[in-house]
Parts: structure tokens; C-alpha cells; sequence
């Protein structure tokens, strides 16, 4: 009842939005280029942003206007080309707003009549790749990204155009488009639930049908943005808004989507800011927006955004991040750091507003540092969908964090590793995510698009570091039904030199339950923080069990016997991602322990796991079954359990060392466990000891009701 009232009280609000006819009226505003043209030539960062942008300015007019019959994905040559054109008349149309050199605003003009002819010819795109398919571009996603733009363009000529220009290119141009991204074509209406959608898609939909709304001073355009294309707010910007993110900023499709979602979120509520102060979006849900700007820097290690998901390798400097960074300061200027990230990684603003704001703080010296801290992200629009856990040593010159994946699936980009864990340290990432097996807008290879091995291997659970059971992928590998479920969260604790988290699934293995509890704790006699893994499957019957760790780094040691494959290799299984999986070599466990040891840039990096010589042993390398050579060949080590009803993996993972090529030095190579014993595993909990050289030892108590207990000796 209460999101209700909300809604109706935005839409209210809705009534009193900013006269029209001020243009520009989106990232730009007349009072805004009237304050940028006076400051010309006196903020460094800002004139060197503004003077890149004329400078692609300058090469699009002189570039012959170009629009090629689509029929390519992603990387192709027609994607290429309209991808230009929308970039190029956004440029050119800035362009003219900081110059008032018509160049500009002609060619802007010449392009946007020039698709007045294209765009009616055009039905669906030929390609065939998509289940929504565009009609410039091979997705429907595309679509919106272009009119995205392309209403900034529109908003920053259109006191330039006549009347009768407007006219022909809102009638024959922007209002077709509008309908194609809510509607699709009149003999195939297949777009109306990509629009109303809770996803990134349907964000990028709404905010260009919202944005061009706002420029042609049509506020049912924006009504329907806000509330869905029948505005009964089941859709729409603001229940993206209410769905996709947890009371903490989360994201339900994780950090690498959250970095492509959060542009089109805050370009759009910094366009309503404009057109309707009254709306306060930035404040709308105790400031989510905001809040996810801020969860999605904090889940970064090194400036990269973590690996999970479908994730490929972006970070702070990713252009949605120039316009999150900018916005959010825009929006929030008390939270100065903000200002480090743009100065540290970034090194250009906004050619806006907000960017003017960023450029005139970091000038006045206003910056402070971005302070990265232990954090735990619940997941799920109420917050009860599971979490996010990031471990970080409080000494930040250790430059390390533990990653603890327990959240709901994340849609279709999600992968089938409930309770995984990774680990970043010295400024590489040691235990890995593959994140996604894709080659972005590179058309030799699958066009662009995901290949066929993100859904062979990337999503399946034996390529994360998580449990596999009986060979097989967690919820069987359909993502609608692991959507469904969540793991439960039992507890997590933040403390100073002690952090720890853990979770249980019950619903990824039929006849399976697991819990795992991560801890990352200071230990007084180890050179670095110590990662204490206890991972317990439960079930009344037997089953095999693999437990995989994925890592970065060249194999030292196995404290066991190994047989290695010298002259050829076999894949470990035939699906569920084992047929990718090459086995390189062979053991069987050690009577107590078995440790093994890789080196990682210039550290190295041991796990000491409980066994016994009933325990198989892999050293294994990804890239087997994978005839086009889509797959990364990256080592993993795997232990196995076979015959096992409940079994406890109780593992350690020490840093330790100094290997120093340049100098040729090294010091403390040798790993220190000698030993993991566990004394206890009933229904009250698990007792783990981690014995050490030196008759050192550690006691590890866990508990699914309490926080855990560590004991040093």
C-alpha cells in the first residue's frame, strides 16, 4: 500500500514537470552551456574531455553520411556503421552547443533526415540471433541504446531545426521508433514485454522512450517510461527501480551488468531531475540509485569489477561508469570520493553538466580517496534473496579481498554456482571466475554475441570454484528454475582481524543440501591473512563430490604423487562442462592432507585440504571439446569424493612468500600447513584444526546458528 501511494504520488508530480520549449533540457541545460562556454580554457580535465569530443566531432562532419542495409551482429560491418552514426550526431550535436558552429548542427540534421527515408523500409533485422530482434541492429537492446543518444542529439539541435524539420522527423522518424521499442511491427507485436521487462533491456527501452518524450514535449512518451507502456506501474523505470536492486544497491545480474544497466538508470533520472524536480529521483527508495553506484565501485578489486556472472573484463574507466561517476557526484556532491575515482582511473569527464561539476570540484582540490571496505550486499528488491559478501583485510596496504557469491540466480546472465568464492590479492585475481565465454562485437566469432561455450562451460558449475554433485550442473542448468531459489543466509561478521560469512543451498542437487562457511582471519604467527574454507554436502545417499578450485598462476607443487599425461589427454567427462575440462594429471590423496602450491605474479599461494588416499586428485586445463579455440586454457585443481553421503571439505588457503625475478630473491616458499584435521561434524557444527609449523595450530568452531570461534595456539 505504501509503494502504491508512491506511484500515485509520482505521477502527480508528473503534472508539474519543467515548461517545454527549454532545450537543451537533458544531460545539457541553457544554463549550464551558458556557465561551461564562460569557463572555457580555465578546468583543465573538462576542456581536455570537451576538446576530444570536437575533435570526433571535426571527423564525423567530414565523414560521408553512411546507412548500410543491416544484416550484420554485433562487430559487423551495418552494426558498426549505425553504432557510428548515433555516436557521431551526439558528438556533433555537444558540438554545436559549445561552439555555435552550425557544421554541426547541419550534418546532425542531414543524418536525422537521412533515416526519416531509411527507417520504414526496415522490417525485422535478418540476422536471426535474438529472440527480440531490432530493426537497424540485430537485438532490440541496440535499438534503445541508439535512440539514447540519439535524443540528446535531437535535444541539443532542436532550436536549430524549423518547425516543419521537426515535424517530418518526429512523425516519420522518432514516433515509429518509439512504438517498434514498445511494441514492435504491426504484423508482430512481440516487443510489448521486452518493455515492461525487469531487466537491463527494458531499462535501456524506457529511458530512450522517457528521454526522446522529454525532448519533443511528449509526457505520455515519459508517462509510459516511468509506469510501463499501460502505466499500471507493473512496469516501467520505476519498478526497475523497486525489482532490480536490493535495499543495498545490488544488482540482481551482478556487477559486469550493473555497469552496463547503471548507465542508462542514472542518464535518464539525471534527464527527470531536469524535466521534473518534483519527482526527486535520486532520492526515490533512500537514494537506491546512488546506492548502486556506490555497491558497484566497492565490488571492483584493482579498478575491474569481480568476475561473476557474465562478466568480461571492464572497470572504473568503461564509459557507463564516465557517466555513473559524474552523475552520481551531480546528483550527491557531498560524497567527494567520487572525485578520486574520476581521478585515479577515469582522467575525463562528461561533456554535461554533472561532468562540469566533477571538473570544477576536482579543481578546487575537493577530491578524497575512495575508501574500499568489507561489505555485505544483500540481494532481491526487499533484500531477502541472499548476498553478496566482500572479506577485506583492515590493512589496506595487503591490497586483497574474498569474494562469497550467495545471491538468487541473476536472470539469464547468471551462472549455476550458488556458494562460490574467489579471492584477489597483490593485484592479480588468484582464485578465479571465468566470467563469460564471449569475444564482444568481434564478428569472426559467433558475431559478436555470447558463443556457444558461455552455456557449455562459463554457466556450468564445475567452472567455479563451488561444489559439483555427481557431475552434473546446479538446478539441472535451467536458469528459470534456479531462479526460483536462493541460498539461505545463516550469518556473516565484519569483526577486525576476524571475518567470516556462511550460507546453505538446499534446492541446487535434488537429495543435496551444502553450507559454507568462509572465513578470512588474521593470524598471529602467518605472514598474511589466512582463508579457512569449510564446505559440508549432506544427503542420505551416496553421491559424488567434486570440490574445484579455478586459479591464476603456474603450478609449484603437489605434496602427494602425482602421474602426469605426457603424450596425450583425456577430457574429464562428456557434459555439464567436464567434456571442456582437459585432465592433465593424476593423484590420489595424502593420509590426513594434501597441499598444493601455484605461483601467482610474486607470491605464492597454497591450499591444504583434508583427505584421505580414498580422495582423487586433478590437475586439470580448460579448452578441451572447443573446436573454434572460444575458450580460455586456464588450470584448475580438483579434489573428489566418491561413494559419500555427507562429507566435509575443510580446506585453508595460505599467501605466503616473496618470489623476485628482477633481483632473484625469494623468500618463505614453503606453505606452513602441515596438517587440517576435522574433530567434529554433528548437528551442532563443525570443528576444524589447521595445524602449522612450529606446533602452531588453529581451531576453527562453526556453527549454523553462531558466529565462528577461532582459537590460536
Amino acid at each position: 500500500m505504501k509503494r502504491l501511494s508512491v506511484i500515485l504520488m509520482l505521477a502527480l508530480c508528473a503534472c508539474t514537470q519543467a515548461p517545454q520549449g527549454n532545450h537543451p533540457s537533458l544531460l545539457l541545460t541553457g544554463k549550464g552551456v551558458k556557465e561551461i562556454r564562460a569557463q572555457r580554457g580555465k578546468l583543465p580535465l573538462f576542456d581536455a574531455s570537451a576538446d576530444k569530443l570536437i575533435k570526433e566531432a571535426d571527423a564525423a562532419v567530414e565523414r560521408e553520411i553512411c546507412l548500410p542495409t543491416p544484416k550484420d551482429g554485433g562487430g559487423g560491418y551495418s552494426h558498426e556503421m549505425h553504432k557510428l552514426n548515433y555516436y557521431d550526431m551526439y558528438n556533433m550535436a555537444i558540438a554545436w552547443q559549445l561552439t555555435s558552429d552550425e557544421k554541426y548542427a547541419r550534418k546532425v540534421k542531414e543524418i536525422l533526415l537521412a533515416y526519416v527515408d531509411f527507417y520504414p523500409s526496415l522490417d525485422f533485422h535478418p540476422l536471426g540471433l535474438s529472440g527480440n530482434p531490432g530493426r537497424i541492429f540485430w537485438q532490440t537492446l541496440n535499438e534503445s541504446v541508439f535512440l539514447v543518444h540519439t535524443a540528446v542529439a535531437y535535444d541539443c539541435i532542436y532550436d536549430y531545426l524549423t518547425a516543419d524539420e521537426r515535424n517530418t522527423i518526429e512523425k516519420e522518424f522518432f514516433y515509429p521508433y518509439t512504438d517498434f521499442i514498445m511494441t514492435g511491427l504491426p504484423h508482430n507485436r512481440a516487443n510489448t514485454q521486452m518493455f515492461n521487462n525487469l531487466n537491463n533491456w527494458a531499462t535501456w527501452a524506457c529511458a530512450g522512450v522517457g528521454m526522446i518524450g522529454i525532448v519533443m514535449g511528449d509526457d505520455s512518451l515519459v508517462q509510459k517510461a516511468l509506469y510501463g507502456s499501460d502505466l499500471s506501474g507493473e512496469g516501467g523505470f520505476l519498478k526497475q527501480m523497486d525489482v532490480l536492486f536490493s535495499p543495498d544497491g545490488y544488482f540482481t545480474e551482478g556487477a559486469y551488468y550493473l555497469r552496463y544497466a547503471i548507465w542508462p538508470f542514472v542518464t535518464f533520472a539525471q534527464c527527470l531531475d531536469v524535466y521534473n524536480p518534483d519527482l526527486k529521483i535520486f532520492e526515490y527508495r533512500d537514494g537506491i540509485l546512488l546506492k548502486a553506484v556506490d555497491a558497484l565501485l566497492q565490488m571492483a578489486y584493482e579498478g575491474e569489477f569481480m568476475h561473476f556472472n557474465d562478466a568480461l573484463e571492464k572497470g572504473y574507466s568503461a564509459q557507463e561508469l564516465i557517466s555513473a561517476v559524474d552523475i552520481a557526484y551531480s546528483a550527491n556532491p557531498e560524497d567527494k570520493s567520487l572525485l578520486s575515482v574520476v581521478d585515479r582511473y577515469q582522467h575525463r569527464v562528461l561533456v554535461s553538466d554533472a561532468g562540469f561539476a566533477v571538473a570544477k570540484s576536482i579543481a578546487k582540490g575537493e577530491t578524497q580517496p575512495l575508501k574500499l571496505k568489507s561489505m555485505w550486499l544483500r540481494d532481491g528488491g526487499d533484500g531477502t534473496e541472499g548476498a553478496f559478501a566482500i572479506m577485506r583485510p583492515s590493512d589496506e596496504k595487503l591490497n586483497s579481498a574474498v569474494t562469497f557469491k550467495a545471491t538468487s540466480h541473476g536472470l539469464s546472465h547468471g551462472h549455476f554456482d550458488k556458494l562460490t568464492i574467489a579471492y584477489y590479492d597483490a593485484g592479480n585475481e588468484v582464485l578465479t571466475d571465468y566470467g563469460a565465454a564471449r569475444f564482444l562485437n568481434i564478428e569472426a566469432k559467433y558475431n559478436g554475441h555470447y558463443t556457444h561455450e558461455n552455456e557449455s562451460w562459463a554457466k556450468s558449475s564445475i567452472a567455479h570454484n563451488t561444489l559439483v554433485v555427481d557431475g552434473k550442473n546446479m538446478f539441472g542448468g535451467k536458469w528459470r528454475v534456479a531462479q526460483k531459489y536462493h541460498p539461505e543466509v545463516l550469518w556473516h561478521s565484519f569483526e577486525d582481524g576476524l571475518q567470516a560469512v556462511a550460507a546453505r543451498e538446499e534446492n541446487a542437487y535434488d537429495g543435496v543440501a551444502f553450507t559454507r562457511y568462509v572465513v578470512y582471519a588474521d593470524v598471529p604467527f602467518l605472514e598474511y591473512p589466512l582463508i579457512m574454507d569449510v564446505l559440508k554436502a549432506e544427503s542420505s545417499s551416496a553421491h559424488q563430490y567434486d570440490y574445484p578450485l579455478h586459479y591464476n598462476g603456474h603450478m609449484i607443487s603437489l605434496s602427494v604423487p602425482y602421474e602426469r599425461a605426457l603424450t596425450s589427454m583425456e577430457a574429464l567427462g562428456t557434459s555439464n562442462g567436464y567434456q571442456h575440462i582437459w585432465t592433465e594429471a593424476k593423484a590420489r590423496g595424502g593420509d590426513g592432507v594434501t597441499s598444493y602450491t601455484w605461483l601467482t605474479g610474486y607470491r605464492m599461494y597454497t591450499v591444504s585440504t583434508a583427505t584421505t588416499p580414498a580422495t582423487e586428485v586433478y590437475l586439470c586445463r580448460s579448452g578441451a571439446s572447443d573446436p573454434d579455440f572460444n575458450l580460455r586454457n586456464e588450470p584448475m585443481y580438483i579434489l573428489r569424493e566418491k561413494g559419500a553421503g555427507n562429507h566435509v571439505f575443510a580446506s585453508c588457503l595460505e599467501t605466503h612468500g616473496k618470489y623476485d625475478l628482477q633481483i632473484e630473491q625469494s623468500a618463505n616458499l614453503v606453505h606452513s600447513c602441515k596438517n587440517v584435521t576435522v574433530l567434529s561434524d554433528d548437528e551442532n557444527g563443525i570443528t576444524v584444526r589447521y595445524d602449522f609449523i612450529g606446533s602452531h595450530s588453529v581451531t576453527l568452531t562453526l556453527s549454523p546458528t553462531e558466529k565462528a570461534k577461532v582459537n590460536y595456539n
